[in-house]
């Protein structure tokens, strides 16, 4: 018996497909293009860089890992997918890993506090690695300021001028600044006398090799720029020379650093009026209502087809929209998504809608991602037959994802097979302990463990087995969302009766830890528990941070009302995350308490 389940598992792992695949996408810093950004698979060792535009292309199968650097930039990794063709990576400027990074003086201050004083303190200016504050600096620093930027007739004069043991020009027949420092210098090496490149051709590295300094140019480290192109454009420059600031550059910084921080460059948080960002909010997460859009009333958010379907009047006349718009949108899966929506909930035109159903199915059916975000819609309509149909053909698409076993259950138990819910259970555990799946080092297995307890304690009758010991208040709230893109970042806020909130932000910089589990183990949902202390209205928002392509994600929100008693209720809500960088209400409810992620 043993080995014909084996052979099956076999037999259905075969029908995932690891066929090698193009994937391609462009790179990116703060919406620049950025070239030479080194790309390896991981397994194959296959290296690419990117083109002057960003972009790149390179082989790779599910389940191997693209790796992107950039010197000054996160290392940003990807675990390839079976629906992974387009990868827009924006990287971030590295910060140092040590929270605290400067050393103190005076007052110890995290990049955080330094970030948001930016704009109001003229000693802080940012850098490749991090903001640097002058007070606080372990070595002698100086930063001018856009006064004194703004007061020098040329960018070398301002260097030569105010820098001690600079000298800098720039080469009148390239334009290229020239900077390096006098042999006595900090560093104390010898140091080449400043010439001309056009005078030094000669010299196959002129960058290393005669002494001069790098430029650090808002957080980006550059052997070259140009005099004219940054003047006009500047905020605060400063000249590092010391051992102590140059030793994070490495042999780049052996001839000292200048550090420049453009107008157009340093974007720092503002109020909404343009004024610099109030610092009591580090302690203070009081919600201000005029920083929430509600999706749904704001129209620039809307794809054209569906603003001339809200505005068509009569059911013919949206009929008749849709058609007009089909030819133009034939391949787009989420024109046929979103036109079944409104033709199934604002027209309740049901023959019409399915229809629509139907072609999107036809262009979709090995697309476990798109599978799933009509299953959403399926689920929170309440048409648990059809629904299950599609979780069905996403569980065998990727039989090896823990998310398809919790969505197959689940959707058994919406048709009441709880003894199928069950089975699959015991079967992912099954495959688990003979070491055909990978096992959880995080939060699925305390996730599923909470699945199976209230499938056992809402169905021990029929399942035969003894009620569990619950290590919670039958009156919780407990909410679970699922996303159908793997690759999305977002954040989810909380804002309870008193109006302050707490955020759970699901993006690189802030759990790249729980990312890669999740691409490993396959599942792409959590779960937040609401106890019964504070009693009201709770909201839930969310801000999109896009998914690396330019594709909006589906999240599926379950509010599960007396979770694990036998008066708990479910309620299914499905949002589309298309909006990037909008804290976007979702949906609220009446509930008790603060909200801990478990």
């Amino acid at each position: 018996m043993k080995a014909i389940t084996t052979t099956c598992i076999f037999l259905l792992f075969l029908t995932f497909s690891y066929g090698q695949k193009t994937v391609h996408g462009k790179i990116t810093h703060l919406g620049s293009p950025l070239k030479d950004v080194h790309i390896t698979n991981l397994s194959t060792k296959a290296q690419i860089g990117s083109k002057e535009d960003g972009m790149y292309t390179i082989m790779a199968t599910p389940k191997e890992e693209l790796q992107f650097t950039y010197m000054g930039m996160d290392t940003v990794s990807v675990i390839v997918e079976d629906v992974t063709k387009i990868l827009n990576i924006e990287m971030k400027q590295k910060v140092e890993e040590l929270e605290e990074v400067t050393v103190s003086k005076k007052v110890l201050k995290g990049q955080k506090e330094l970030e948001l004083e930016y704009d109001s303190n003229p000693n802080i200016i940012k850098s490749a690695y991090g903001y640097l504050n002058k007070e606080t600096a372990n070595y002698s620093l100086r930063i001018l300021g856009e006064e004194e930027v703004g007061s020098a007739p040329q960018l070398n004069f301002l260097l030569t001028g105010r820098f001690a043991g600079v000298r800098a020009m720039c080469d009148p027949m390239t334009d290229e600044l020239v900077v390096s420092m006098r042999s006595s210098g900090s560093l104390n090496r010898p140091i080449n006398a400043i010439q001309s490149p056009s005078m030094n051709k000669g010299s196959s590295s002129p960058g290393l090799s005669n002494g001069r300094a790098v430029f650090d140019v808002d957080g980006v480290i550059l052997n070259r720029i140009s005099c004219s192109t940054l003047w006009g454009n500047l905020r605060r420059i400063a000249f590092i020379p010391s051992y102590a600031g140059l030793a994070r550059y490495g042999h780049l910084g052996v001839n000292g650093v200048v550090v420049i921080n453009t107008k157009t460059g340093t974007v720092t948080p503002k109020e909404a009026n343009g004024a610099p960002y109030d610092q009591a909010k580090l302690r203070n997460n009081y919600l201000k209502e005029s920083s929430v859009v509600d999706a749904k009333s704001v129209g620039a958010s809307l794809p054209n087809y569906m603003k001339e379907l809200k505005e068509s009047g009569s059911t013919q006349a949206a009929r008749t929209i849709f058609e007009n718009n089909q030819l133009k949108y034939a391949n787009y899966a989420f024109f046929y998504l979103d036109s079944y929506r409104y033709f199934y909930e604002d027209e309740n035109d049901i023959a019409f809608a399915d229809a629509i159903y139907e072609k999107y199915i036809e262009l979709n059916d090995t697309n476990p991602v798109l599978l799933k975000a009509m299953a959403y819609v399926l689920e929170s309509q309440g048409r648990q037959k059809e629904a299950h149909a599609l979780y069905k053909k996403v569980y065998k698409l990727r039989p090896e994802y823990a998310q398809s076993f919790i969505d197959m259950a689940n959707s058994y138990r919406n048709l009441d097979k709880p003894e199928s819910a069950a089975s699959l259970y015991a079967r992912h555990s099954y495959l688990m302990e003979e070491g055909l799946l990978p096992t959880d080092s995080m939060e699925l297995a305390a996730i599923m463990q909470r699945e199976m307890d209230n499938l056992f304690d809402l169905d021990n009758g029929s399942l035969k087995i003894k009620t569990r010991k619950k290590d919670f208040d039958e009156r919780s709230t407990r909410l679970v969302f699922d996303w159908s893109d793997s690759e999305a970042e977002f954040d989810l806020q909380f804002v309870n009766p008193e109006n302050q909130y707490f955020e759970w932000k699901h993006t690189m910089a802030e759990m790249p830890e729980r990312i890669r589990s999740e691409k490993e183990l396959g599942y792409a949902m959590a779960d937040f528990l609401l106890d019964n202390e504070l009693l009201g209205r709770w909201k839930v928002n969310a801000t999109y941070h896009g998914n690396k392509q330019v594709t909006p994600t589906y999240i599926k929100a379950t509010i599960y009302r007396n979770y694990g008693s036998k008066l708990q209720s479910k309620e299914v809500k499905v949002f589309k995350l298309g909006m990037q960088g909008v804290n976007q209400y979702l949906f609220d409810l009446r509930i008790p308490s603060e909200v801990a992620q478990n």
